[in-house]
């Protein structure tokens, strides 16, 4: 079935994509988009505008089963790659996929509150890594005895975000609790409702399977013929709902704070264009023919679900009205300002998907090197992948301000290696007003005050 193939083509197109994660952009309020990550988030600008298409692009990857060069490693045989790397993988391993871009945004101060709007656009891609199917596509048919699947999630979305943003500041400012609502259209959507799979040896070389797999679509890629449709129902389907993100923020004093927030809470219902894929019953499963080292990559695929389709007898059905929740994700932050320039982050990200938790740690160093130019640094520890060293900053080039960052600066040297990376780039306008522009060069004066104690204390000893 068509949105099979488009299930296997994604997974095959994302392992040659690289992205991007969240948790240096967390305490990195140099830059509005931190606001994405915490709706209570303090901000540096007093009016800031989000260029259109350009004030803020990001990718996210993450492969906790396996990197490209376990598969396409020089001087290796594509399929024997396959058949180890079918060995390996076990039930935590899952891929994650997720792009977005702002479509516009502007946000400004008023009095002791904080006011934003604007929209997003998001592609978002997560599956289970099906290693028992793995192993009966990439390894001999007569080595699998027993299976039984009855656990294998994957979602994929298009969604558009339209949001407000208010965040207001209690106890003499040292708290700041923040609200975004976001009202959702989903351009498409597509995921497995129900997966029961069973396959059983029933000679050398042919499996007795039996299924019972609902697949849920919504939007165009769900329909046979897209040239009649009109545009605007496409941009703008009637596939909607309303997410929440919560925030606050603590300034314990001058040296501490804590902050905690939680992104997408809420739910989308679907009606616009449903199909539903139902595969139910017992078939003869003979195994299917793939070759990676052939290079007409389509076809490989087309012969793949093909085979598929024909093996699990999938039929397609009008689809009804669904309702999905959105996949939530929380976060936690402790720093430690050592001046009012220079501070050190830890911080614990999660999120929910299909009743499980996805954990992320991370620590981070953010400075103040001069007016005109933030950097920030840190080590995370991303669902289990353990090598990811990120960096970022902000430059401002008058009203422009230029940011760049990423959760794993190496992915971009290393990229066959890799299993977790991200980007994180856009351009904006901001403005900070005389009051900002007077606290930052108090801050400075105390900075270099507390600088000189440090050296007489040092001097005398």
């Amino acid at each position: 079935m068509k949105t099979i193939k488009y299930f296997i083509l994604a997974m095959g197109l994302s392992l040659g994509l690289s992205a991007q994660s969240d948790m240096l952009l967390y305490n990195f309020n140099a830059i509005p988009q931190s606001l994405h990550t915490n709706p209570a988030m303090p901000q540096q600008t007093k009016v800031w505008i989000g260029l259109p298409a350009v004030s803020g692009f990001s990718f996210h990857y993450h492969n906790s089963g396996f990197s490209l060069v376990d598969i396409f490693e020089k001087g290796t045989d594509v399929n024997t790659n396959l058949e180890n790397l079918s060995n390996r993988l076990n039930d935590q391993s899952q891929l994650t996929l997720n792009q977005s871009m702002d479509i516009l945004g502007i946000g400004f101060k008023a009095g002791k509150s904080f006011i934003s709007l604007g929209a997003t656009q998001q592609f978002d891609f997560q599956m289970d890594l099906p290693y028992q199917l793995f192993q009966i596509l990439f390894t001999e048919a007569g080595s699998i005895t027993n299976l039984d699947l009855n656990k294998f999630d994957l979602e994929t979305m298009v969604r558009t975000n339209f949001y407000v943003g208010y965040q207001q500041k209690f106890l003499d400012e040292r708290l700041t609790v923040g609200l975004r609502v976001n009202y959702i259209m989903a351009q498409s959507h597509a995921y497995i409702d129900r997966m029961n799979l069973s396959l059983k040896n029933d000679s050398t070389y042919t499996l007795r399977a039996q299924s019972d797999i609902l697949v849920r679509t919504s939007g165009p890629a769900a329909l046979d013929n897209t040239n009649n449709l009109d545009v605007m129902s496409l941009a703008l389907p009637d596939n909607s709902g309303i997410g929440l993100n919560l925030g606050l923020h603590y300034k314990i004093n001058d040296k501490m704070d804590v902050s905690a927030s939680a992104i997408d809470l809420g739910t989308i219902t679907y009606n616009s264009n449903n199909r539903d894929y139902v595969s139910n019953g017992e078939y003869e499963f003979n195994g299917v023919e793939f070759d990676l080292s052939d290079d007409d990559f389509s076809d490989n695929i087309d012969n793949l679900t093909d085979s598929l389709e024909a093996a699990f007898n999938f039929q397609e059905v009008d689809g009804r009205t669904y309702s999905r929740s959105l996949m939530n994700r929380y976060y936690a932050a402790f720093n430690y300002h050592l001046t009012p320039k220079h501070s050190f982050g830890l911080l614990f990200h999660s999120r929910r998907w299909n009743g499980d938790f996805y954990n992320d740690y991370g620590f981070n160093y953010v400075g103040r090197w001069s007016r005109t130019f933030q950097f920030t640094a840190g080590y995370s520890m991303i669902n289990g992948t353990m090598h990811n060293i990120g960096a970022g900053f902000d430059l401002k080039l008058g009203p422009f301000q230029l940011y760049l960052m990423s959760d794993n600066i190496f992915g971009a040297v290393d990229y066959a290696g890799l299993q977790t990376t991200n980007l994180r780039l856009g351009l904006n306008l901001t403005f900070y007003g005389r009051r900002a522009k007077k606290i930052e060069e108090q801050e400075e004066e105390k900075a270099e005050a507390e600088a000189n104690d440090q050296a007489s204390l040092l001097f005398k000893l």
